[in-house]
């Protein structure tokens, strides 16, 4: 019996260590993970593995120092194969220790970014996640300021849109897609007035994903700033096609334009922020502002808005196959790829268009080691706007994070810290330039 709890403690301890081998090699390598993950869904679970071990190295090593004990209390290590993966498992707890060292050089990064951005040295340094208040973050990657108040579930939609939802698709669960979640702080000062607007619009490939996952850059606006966060859901392909998500998009800006102020947030100043394919959906809707093709029945409304944050966006359709096959045949419905579309809904192709006109600026945050959306759909997008705006005119900002991958940015990490400091200094330096 105890043989046999020993050869199954081995096999696991085995498996796991090869599991954890490859993620880290994954995490610390992007080349690694494009060679052997050249299937798209494999690649995606694959980054999003890297992800989880680039951002939350201490508790695996934590969880690996652990499992080891366990491994040894069984007597796995009776085992020849055991202890040639315990040398591996030396090998990932180097690795972890390795990607934690690398997560906190992104505050070096961000610093540079920002003296960038304001034109000379910060006004704050930007402070380490190690110091007090910050370090309880790293161990609580959860980790939520008290005193938020959420309002979760609110419609944006008219009875109207949500019949044609239900009738479009027969599904009745779709009007439920068309809601969205108001955070805001308990104690904010009586005399604080009208506070600035964050709308999120979450990833997903356009065909899943929802609004319910309170990020770490907006809490930091919330608890430090008093902004107004709103999350923001939409209807999904394939019953969806696009551009439904984005007319969707804009359904909700005539509901936050026309109800924020019940809830404390400036109707005049709205930020709309995404990450992967809601990043394309922010900037494409700031590009399309008050587009009446993409405003049915409320052609009137203004849609604009102050600036776009882009997290890993999908801002270059056009010039990636993979992506041109996907959105063109899994998201807008078409039966080949339909180029005149991906022009159209091409962030780094339809910015051209907005030659001699007032752009948004845009915040473009990309991940250099990210396996889903790479860096150079940020990189041409970012050049697209420049050409557009003339480069001494541009507000367009890219900061690019060497380690991160595409989920960088959804629960604390040294990395998510800093970045997110980067949003919070962004939003106050626009913020100030456009009161």
């Amino acid at each position: 019996m105890f043989a046999l709890i020993a050869a199954f403690a081995a096999t696991s301890y085995v498996m796991t260590v090869v599991l954890m081998a490859i993620a880290t090699l994954a995490a610390l390598s992007k080349p690694f993970a494009e060679e052997i993950a050249f299937v798209r869904n494999i690649r995606i679970i694959l980054d999003i593995l890297a992800s989880l071990v680039a951002e939350i190295p201490l508790h695996l090593l934590a969880l690996k120092l652990l499992k080891i004990k366990v491994a040894s209390f069984f007597g796995a290590f009776n085992y020849t194969v055991a202890w040639l993966a315990y040398f591996i498992d030396v090998a990932c707890i180097a690795g972890l220790v390795l990607l934690f060292i690398e997560s906190m050089r992104e505050q070096e990064v961000v610093e540079e970014a920002i003296k960038d951005l304001t034109g000379g040295e910060p006004a704050d340094p930007v402070e380490s996640i190690l110091s007090v208040p910050y370090i309880k973050r790293v161990f609580n990657f959860f980790w939520s300021p008290e005193d938020v108040i959420l309002h979760p579930n609110i419609t944006y939609a008219t009875n109207e849109e949500s019949a044609e939802a239900i009738a479009s698709t027969n599904d009745y669960d779709q009007p439920r897609r068309m809601a969205l979640d108001i955070f805001k702080w308990s104690k904010a000062p009586a005399n604080a007035g009208l506070r600035p607007v964050v709308v999120h619009i979450h990833g997903g490939a356009w065909t899943m994903g929802d609004k319910d996952c309170f990020y770490p850059y907006q809490k930091m606006l919330i608890e430090e700033d008093n902004w107004i966060v709103v999350n923001i859901g939409y209807r999904l392909a394939p019953k969806n096609p696009y551009p439904i998500h984005l007319i969707d998009i804009k359904r909700s800006l005539r509901w936050i334009k026309r109800t924020i102020r019940m809830f404390g947030g400036d109707p005049d100043f709205i930020v709309l922020s995404g990450d992967s394919a809601g990043g394309h959906l922010a900037s494409m809707a700031a590009i399309t502002a008050n587009d009446p093709q993409y405003q049915p029945g409320f052609e009137d409304v203004d849609t604009s808005v102050k600036g776009v944050i882009s997290i890993n966006g999908s801002l270059d359709l056009l010039n990636d196959p993979a992506y041109a096959d996907w959105f063109s045949t899994k998201v807008a419905m078409k039966g080949k790829v339909d180029v005149d579309l991906l022009r159209a809904h091409s962030p780094a192709e339809a910015v051209l268009q907005c030659k001699d006109k007032a752009m948004a600026p845009h915040l473009l945050i990309s991940g250099e080691r990210d396996c889903i959306v790479d860096v150079s759909q940020s990189e041409r997008f970012k050049s697209a706007y420049d050409e557009a705006a003339g480069e001494k005119n541009s507000q367009c900002t890219l900061l690019k994070l060497p380690g991160a991958h595409h989920v960088c940015h959804m629960s604390w990490s040294p990395r998510a810290f800093y970045l997110s400091r980067m949003i919070q200094v962004w939003c106050k330096h626009i913020y100030a330039k456009g009161k």
